[in-house]
């Protein structure tokens, strides 16, 4: 079960809370085919990419800690950033895939 804090911060995320201008959805992205663990809208699924792409500030195609932590401008709490990862990090790499965050935010919807 997802803590409330969780769950807040994957709202945060996908809530379009930003305060730059979007960044474009790159290409390879953009036309990436993903599975989610439930029915999801085209619309969601954008969504949910431009929010990945909005955080991946390096580009390498993955969500780390600190990325999501200068996403947030100091913002979010260790505990609630933990929480994020033990949640939305299935394979335990410790970063976050495209694929680990829609289905993490298919599944709050």
């Amino acid at each position: 079960m997802k803590s409330f804090r969780a769950v807040s911060l994957a709202l945060m995320l996908l809530s379009g809370a930003r305060s730059d201008p979007l960044i474009q959805i790159p290409p390879h992205i953009q036309t990436m085919e993903l599975s989610t663990p439930k029915p999801v809208t085209e619309a969601q699924m954008q969504e949910f990419k431009q929010d990945f792409v909005d955080v991946d500030f390096n580009k390498d195609d993955q969500m780390d800690a600190q990325e999501v932590r200068a996403h947030f401008k100091g913002g979010i709490s260790d505990v609630e950033l933990f929480q994020f990862f033990l949640d939305s990090d299935t394979d335990r790499s410790g970063d976050v895939s495209l694929q680990e965050y829609v289905d993490y935010a298919a599944m709050l919807g």
